[in-house]
């Protein structure tokens, strides 16, 4: 046995885990033992095994009905895992033997007990070549195949702009020359990244002696990458393609912003998700994080997004009704991934047929407002249903319990079905036939897996069976018996029980090859109606939650009219204060002081993210708003140590700093939040001041920049566009009340000691600290002793 599990463990990519099945158990074994009994929290155990290095062989294994669960948790903790399942010896009838059936990545899976609904699950590959590099990004579960060329230098950006979970390398790669993102390395051969491979790769896989159909030609460096991971992808399979990949869909970094970790993790992005969110199908779910994650540059596409939402936001009882054929239509997308790798059950496809019939409703209840030439009615004139399928589905598959192919499909499987049934009937009768021809009250037939079909009688009646029965088993208050007649049956019914489930089989296999000629149309029609899903999300949400249009120009600049943080008005139980926000090159870095707690934090957010959704094509939670597109949104927010990589709170915080002023121009808006706390106060005021100029002078970006260091208020007096601005208290007494407004003007206090007794300190504490501060603020810092 472990001579087989090594030679298939040598087939596998390097790191696999291989699952080998022994009976009712998936076994592994060595190192892959270790790694699941860390994974999973399941005991490890060894073995005796003669001439084994070790002596005892580490194992550690899990029952047949629970891999699927344990496949995935070891997925979603980026290991890649192997399935070698049992079968008949082909040749000796009494042995088993193993291959692989499956192999699962990061980056490959297709799964849905794995993979998220609503979020794409990304695998990418990278070849630089004489400063260029060449990235390409595939969704397994959808067939979804982009990439494009950047300078090398601006590689890092597009990697974050995509996430994958899993980036396949040229085989030995130092550790050092891998890409600074959290995924799973897998390794290729070298040979497969070479531009003259890929170009091969990528022409035999889409039957074509070109690439410029593809935007492919003249761009070694994104043909390389591409064919890498068609290779990849190919490999896993045992050579055969990736076939749920239908075309090559070339992207232009340009067109859409670059949002990079600190920004969306600052800004808050997946609540802000979660917020918004009214899609209906998982289609929609994922285009929406797209949308979000990819915010639009260019005015004219972002206003045809915009019109499509207003024709949805204006009509509740169509846009209702829209959303209710949504809610009908299944994961269309990774439905007809199955089906091209011939895997879908015939619930898929019951499941596409609803899909499909829902299509119809959806295009009448929406072309109304499609109008000409918009987003709508490009979108509904790609739903076009490929012909034949829902009929054939519908013919074919069964939607009656424990039966796959519809009576009156086929009539060889109806026969084999009518005789199987029969036999069933014959026992019946052959039960009643013998209990009258014996005489034995207690005679009725019976089945057991393994025993098979047989006569149970009661002990009491032993003495009067007849002669020609022959006995099989004896139990504590009866017996079995069988006859020549009823092994007879039992071998004509099994026979007829294998035929049946082989015509079903065969049958459900011409259905999904012939529903397999319409996947390149079934995913145009998912990924139309995933558009309509997002349109109609943010009509929805912009009825519910009161947001206005946004107007778009070509000017610099941005304002807004009584604007909200979505994510915390959502989870406000008090009306949200809202804020009105202006800002332009006159007034282009904006200073604002207050205490915490007061909202300059939340203000700060809200600005970039109304600036985020009104270029993603949405509306926005304000009264008012006017935006010049921004080219990118920059966020310097909070302190944290990287433990790990060794770097301490300020070095982060000076490394996201130089890349906002390394990276910024006059078109971002940047946010900085409490820039400089992250080591001593005159470093740290210089550092915030230098930064503050530099913005201005140097950059001219549009800078939203909150500190409690209130001498920065000083640069709107040295600075022409530089404005000050408060976050509004109201002193009552010894108490002080956060309005939550934010107001032109500067503060001279942060009120950190009230703050602290709000947090709940202790009263000696806090007085003492008034006290403190009362001697520094009369006596300064440089003369205080005691």
């Amino acid at each position: 046995m472990l001579g087989r599990h090594a030679e298939l463990k040598a087939q596998l990519p390097p790191g696999t885990i291989l699952f080998y099945q022994v009976g009712t158990f998936f076994e592994t074994f060595e190192e892959d033992a270790k790694k699941i009994s860390q994974a999973l929290s399941i005991r490890l155990t060894s073995r005796e095994a003669s001439g084994y290095a070790g002596g005892r062989v580490p194992l550690a294994g899990v029952p047949a009905h629970a891999l699927q669960e344990h496949l995935a948790t070891l997925i979603r903790k980026g290991h890649s895992v192997a399935v070698a399942e049992q079968r008949q010896h082909p040749t000796k009838p009494k042995q088993f033997t193993r291959e692989v059936t499956r192999i699962l990545t990061p980056g490959t899976v297709i799964e849905d007990n794995v993979l998220p609904a609503g979020e794409s699950n990304y695998l990418a590959a990278v070849l630089v070549r004489d400063g260029t590099a060449g990235l390409a990004v595939v969704e397994a579960s959808t067939g979804e195949f982009t990439g494009t060329e950047v300078p090398e230098e601006e590689l890092a950006a597009e990697l974050e702009r995509w996430s994958p979970r899993e980036m396949v390398v040229p085989e030995r790669t130092a550790a050092e020359d891998l890409p600074k993102i959290r995924a799973t390395f897998s390794p290729a051969p070298r040979w497969t990244f070479e531009p003259s491979a890929g170009e091969q790769a990528v022409k035999r896989h889409f039957g074509v002696s070109s690439l410029k159909g593809y935007g492919l030609d003249g761009r070694p460096a994104l043909v390389g990458a591409a064919g890498a991971l068609l290779q990849y992808l190919a490999s896993l399979r045992g050579g055969s393609p990736p076939e749920q990949i239908v075309t090559f869909r070339p992207y232009s970094p340009g067109s859409s912003m670059v949002l990079d970790a600190a920004t969306r993790r600052n800004l808050g992005l997946e609540e802000l998700i979660g917020a918004i969110d009214r899609t209906r199908t998982p289609m929609g779910q994922r285009a929406l994080r797209r949308w979000i994650e990819r915010p639009l540059l260019e005015v004219e596409r972002i206003e045809q997004r915009l019109e499509a939402v207003d024709a949805l936001a204006a009509d509740y009882m169509l846009r209702e009704e829209a959303r209710e054929s949504l809610s009908r239509i299944p994961d269309v997308e990774r439905i007809a991934t199955r089906i091209v790798r011939l895997s879908a059950s015939p619930n898929d496809l019951l499941s596409l047929r609803g899909a499909l019939d829902a299509i119809g409703p959806l295009k009448e209840t929406l072309g109304p407002a499609a109008g000409e030439g918009g987003l709508l009615a490009r979108v509904l004139g790609a739903m076009e249903e490929p012909p034949g399928v829902r009929e054939l589905i519908t013919a074919a598959i069964s939607e009656e319990e424990g039966e796959i192919i519809r009576a009156g499909y086929s009539q060889g499987l109806d026969e084999a079905r009518e005789f199987r049934d029969g036999a069933h009937d014959w026992l019946t009768r052959f039960e009643a036939d013998e209990r009258l021809k014996t005489g034995l009250k207690s005679l009725k037939v019976g089945y057991r897996d393994g025993e098979g079909y047989f006569i149970e009688i009661a002990g009491r009646e032993a003495g009067s069976v007849p002669e020609h029965y022959q006995h099989r088993k004896a139990l504590k208050n009866n017996a079995r018996y069988v006859t020549t007649e009823l092994k007879e049956h039992e071998s004509r019914m099994l026979g007829a029980r294998d035929e049946v489930e082989r015509l079903e089989k065969a049958i459900l296999a011409e259905v999904r090859s012939a529903v397999k000629e319409a996947a390149p149309g079934l995913q145009r029609v998912a990924r139309a109606v995933a558009v309509v899903d997002v349109v109609a999300s943010f009509a929805s949400s912009a009825s519910e939650l009161r947001y206005c249009r946004p107007t778009l120009t070509r000017e610099r600049g941005l304002r807004v009219v009584d604007g909200r943080h979505p994510v915390v008005e959502h989870g406000l139980e008090t009306p949200f204060v809202p804020n009105d926000s202006e800002i332009d090159g006159d007034s282009r870095l904006q200073i604002i002081t207050g205490p915490n707690m007061a909202g300059k934090s939340v203000y700060l957010r809200q600005v970039a993210i109304i600036a985020l959704l009104a270029q993603v094509g949405s509306y926005v939670p304000a009264d008012e708003a006017t935006l010049g597109v921004v080219d990118r949104i920059f966020t310097r927010v909070g302190a944290e140590d990287r433990l790990a990589s060794g770097e301490s709170t300020f070095m982060v915080e000076m490394t996201e700093a130089a890349s906002i002023l390394n990276s910024a121009t006059e078109r971002s808006l940047v946010i900085l939040d409490e820039v400089g706390r992250g080591t001593s106060t005159y470093d740290g005021m210089s550092l915030a001041w230098a930064i503050a100029e530099f913005l201005h002078d140097d950059v001219q970006s549009l800078t939203l920049f909150a500190t409690h260091y209130h001498e920065l208020t000083r640069l709107a007096e040295l600075l022409p566009g530089c404005k000050n601005y408060k976050a509004a208290v109201e002193e009552v007494g010894d108490e002080i009340v956060f309005l939550h407004r934010i107001e032109p003007g500067a503060e001279s206090s942060s009120y950190g000691v009230h703050v602290a007794r709000l947090a709940g300190l202790p009263k000696g504490v806090t007085d003492r600290a008034t006290e403190i501060l009362t001697r520094l603020e009369a006596e300064g810092v440089q003369n205080f002793a005691g």
